[in-house]
């Protein structure tokens, strides 16, 4: 849900921080006090159109910031989509725009652009107002709708018909790919045969190149490695002078510190200690003893070796950078190979995997509409309902679900949304029969069909209440409040009837101060509350009898939300 909101230099509003709770929120405030300005503020850090003109004037740029908690899993995947990390399931999001038409978009601290923002958005807030409802005149819509109400006897279907749907489009995928190669199919067969008799006809072995490196240096520092091992060796055995080698000298003072190690046991330890490199010692003189006898030199085979080098990097600089890369290359070569020679043999067999499959999707299929005709009549019914509670009982809605000769991503469905909004005249689709304020009203009333499936945390309904009074405000003022209870809900209303059922009380105010204009807005107390719906009763000049009658609608008011929470 929206916690807090932010706004600078935006429109009439100049530095403003509000904070939002759960429940019905209710926006009150004179015409022009700039009510709906904090509407577009929130569409506008949610990726909503940007027009220079709300930069507030004399200014060089807007900032709007809004700090949200996260209340679902799409918002969670999304997030995770666009490798965004978050603490306690909260988020900040930011947007600033300047007058050069640079914008910059953040959600904790990370930038996206606009698209990105919008799509993050949808699984945040809904605003919905007489000309906002842009989601319920999309058509594409319309199969989440009916599948949401419908989610126990469509979901297990829905994802298998998925599975299979993904499938078919990576056949489509190869069958395109393998088509593309037909023109060039022999060119192409030729060069990557080439290149596999070049590398086989290179007889690699594994680890070659590593064996002829250290061949080639022992061969090219001949001379320097004999003469190191031969000192070494004589270093260790030799006598010159009366002077022992350092191998029999340290033998000879073992030999004398175990004549004496009985007198001592610090002695005994030397000894041991001694002993031990005296045997590693002569170990190792075995071994560079064997090392010199190894050495040899052959002009030839060091030619040989650095012509076999050179052929190998030629290899490693056509074909990968290690023998294992090449190999590897050349198997992928031939898998390739196969390919291209079998390539209407594996065409074909596409194709037939691609007929079992959809067969098994046509089956699918045509359950998710018997399905889908089902939960729309279920729908329609609890629609209608819902439609005459908020004064339009004599429309006729109707959920059309046809079945279409193409597959889509959850079927072969198509749905239309179908509306009379007056006695007598035919249905037509939502988009070419109803007014702004009744698409608000028929928003609302699939609102609260979905109140229990519909994982948007928020939604706003901005001035919803136009051509409506009486008895039908309560209705519409209850409806929204039925909402809340599982919902955020905001709402901008100009009736006393539906701003009654408030939770959350907020006052808009425009103020002129030194010549300029400022938007303000407050959460006001329960006190003030009555006293706004008594100036919406009787207009600003306050009187006793306007109050009264304000705080016994509230008081009607609050049974009612008692009622509808306790329902």
């Amino acid at each position: 849900m929206l916690l807090q909101l932010s706004i600078r230099n935006f429109a009439l509003i100049e530095n403003i921080t509000v904070n939002f709770e759960q429940g019905f929120n209710v926006l009150l405030g004179e015409t022009g006090a700039g009510k709906s300005i904090l509407i577009d503020a929130i569409n506008y850090v949610l990726g909503g159109k940007f027009e220079k003109n709300l930069i507030r004037i004399g200014e060089e740029k807007t900032y709007v910031e809004a700090v949200f908690t996260i209340e679902n899993l799409n918002t969670k995947e999304m997030l995770s989509g666009f490798d965004i990390d978050y603490d306690d399931d909260v988020i900040i999001i930011s947007r600033e725009t300047f007058k050069s038409g640079k914008n910059i978009a953040k959600v904790n601290g990370k930038s996206l652009i606009v698209s990105q923002l919008k799509m993050l958005a949808s699984t945040l807030l809904d605003i919905h107002g007489q000309h906002k409802n842009q989601n319920l005149l999309d058509e594409s819509n319309y199969i989440s709708y009916i599948d949401s109400f419908g989610k126990e006897r469509v979901e297990d279907k829905l994802h298998t018909y998925s599975k299979y749907y993904n499938e078919i489009k990576e056949i489509d995928k190869q069958i395109k790919y393998l088509r593309g190669n037909e023109e060039d199919k022999d060119k192409i067969a030729d060069f990557i045969k080439y290149q596999i008799d070049e590398i086989n006809k290179a007889n690699l072995k594994l680890d070659e190149d590593v064996i002829l490196e250290e061949s080639f240096k022992k061969l090219s520092n001949y001379e320097k490695l004999n003469n190191s091992i031969s000192q070494s060796y004589e270093l260790i055995n030799s006598s010159e002078d009366n002077n022992l080698g350092i191998f029999d000298g340290i033998g000879l003072v073992v030999k004398n510190l175990r004549e004496v190690e009985f007198s001592s046991e610090k002695i005994k330890k030397l000894a041991d200690s001694l002993e031990e490199i005296y045997y590693n010692i002569e170990n190792i003189s075995h071994d560079i003893r064997d090392i010199g006898e190894d050495l040899y030199y052959d002009k030839d085979e060091l030619e040989d070796i650095n012509k076999r080098m050179y052929e190998i990097d030629n290899y490693k600089r056509k074909y990968g950078k290690t023998i294992i890369d090449i190999l590897d290359y050349r198997d992928k070569l031939i898998e390739k190979y196969d390919e291209i020679i079998n390539l209407q043999e594996n065409i074909d067999k596409l194709f037939k995997d691609k007929e079992k499959i959809i067969g098994k999707m046509d089956i699918i299929a045509s359950n998710l509409h018997d399905i889908r005709c089902g939960v729309a009549k279920e729908l329609e019914s609890k629609v209608m309902s819902e439609l005459s509670y908020v004064g339009l009982e004599k429309a006729n809605f109707k959920i059309q679900v046809n079945y279409s000769g193409e597959y889509g991503e959850k079927g072969k469905d198509s749905i239309e949304f179908l509306i009379s909004t007056n006695p007598g005249q035919p249905l037509k689709e939502l988009f070419k029969i109803v007014s702004g304020g009744e698409l608000s009203r028929i928003m609302l009333s699939l609102k609260a069909v979905f109140i229990d499936k519909d994982k948007i945390p928020s939604v706003i309904f901005d001035e919803i209440d136009t051509g409506i009074s009486g008895r039908i405000a309560e209705s519409v003022g209850e409806k929204m409040y039925k909402v809340s209870s599982k919902h955020q809900v905001f709402c901008i209303t100009h009736l006393p009837q539906i701003a009654v059922m408030s939770d959350h009380h907020y006052l808009v105010k425009k103020n002129v101060v030194e010549n300029k204009t400022f938007s303000s807005i407050t959460k006001i107390t329960e006190n003030q509350k009555v006293e706004e719906i008594a100036k919406m009763l009787s207009g600003a000049n306050l009187t006793k009898s306007a109050l009264e009658n304000s705080r016994e609608l509230i008081g009607n008011a609050n049974k009612k939300k008692f009622m509808v929470c306790k329902n």
